[in-house]
């Protein structure tokens, strides 16, 4: 397989619908050990979001932790038919034509760490290093996957799973949680982050433009109140407008912009900033900032 990127993925809440599940949800398993593909139902704008994020070039990669089987809830195989639950729910269109089967889904492995040290089942009652925060599984994903962990991502809805990335060398700046309460409420809102972030970077043509006050000797820019009021209207004409203003400079008698544009709007911009900073300069100090 060549050497590619990944999204890394926390499984149950990020991707997958659980903290509001209903009580039956669970059987006898303790709430959040989702180990009933009947209830695995992936959450709204998911599937699209990895279809844009395999466009990208990105590997998606799930990892979870399933401490569920340590505490004797069920069997590895209840792990499975979850995760064959949430692939059928997240197909190619058009599927891939490459020989895996897997590569029928958007989802290209599934990791679970089913360890928990207060585990009643001592095959898997231990802080084993798949188990989040330890790196285990994204070490193990990079290795058996070819994967770029320098240009890699992780996306959850816990810090342990942003440690768990961050401490197999992913970035923290690549590291996205995700929920109600965060900046990034769900995996959509994540895909664009990080797509955005990959974008290419194309040079911002910029026109510097200049306004000299009719009287230099007076310099009426030294007055704080005439200084804040012309810097306020040029922020908001540029607002209003749409343009983007990359920097404002004024000194004791100029106000000088820096705009994302072309000359013929940068001059227009200049030109509604005289007169509308003219009509208040004129009826409050009885003569015009700027020449006419």
């Amino acid at each position: 397989m060549p050497h590619r990127p990944a999204v890394f993925l926390d499984r149950d809440d990020t991707l997958c619908r659980n903290a509001d599940l209903p009580d039956h949800a669970w059987g006898d398993a303790t709430p959040g050990d989702l180990l009933d593909p009947a209830h695995v139902h992936a959450m709204p704008g998911v599937a699209p979001a990895l279809e844009r994020l395999r466009k990208a070039g990105f590997a998606i990669v799930i990892i979870t932790n399933q401490g569920g089987i340590a505490r004797s809830h069920g069997h590895l195989t209840d792990i499975d038919a979850c995760h064959d639950a949430l692939r059928t729910q997240l197909p190619l269109t058009p599927p891939d034509k490459a020989p895996h089967p897997i590569a029928h889904t958007l989802i290209d492995a599934c990791y679970a760490a089913p360890h928990h040290p207060s585990g009643t089942n001592s095959r898997f009652a231990d802080d084993h290093p798949w188990r989040k925060p330890g790196p285990g599984m994204v070490l193990a994903a990079a290795r058996e996957l070819n994967l770029d962990l320098s240009q890699s991502w992780m996306v959850g809805d816990k810090q342990r799973d942003l440690d768990a990335a961050i401490h197999a060398g992913i970035d923290p700046a690549r590291t996205i949680q995700v929920g109600d309460t965060c900046a990034t409420p769900d995996l959509p809102a994540a895909v664009e982050k990080i797509l955005a972030a990959i974008a290419p970077k194309h040079p911002v043509r910029a026109e510097r433009v200049t306004l000299r006050c009719t009287d230099q000797h007076q310099h009426p820019l030294r007055n704080p109140r005439t200084r804040a009021t012309v810097a306020a209207a040029a922020r908001g004409l540029a607002e209003r407008s749409g343009l983007q203003l990359l920097d404002l400079t004024l000194t004791d008698d100029s106000i000088t912009a820096t705009i994302a544009t072309h000359r013929l709007a940068a001059m227009a911009f200049m030109n509604d900033l005289r007169r509308h900073t003219n009509h208040w300069h004129t009826q409050s100090q009885g003569a015009p900032l700027w020449p006419e």
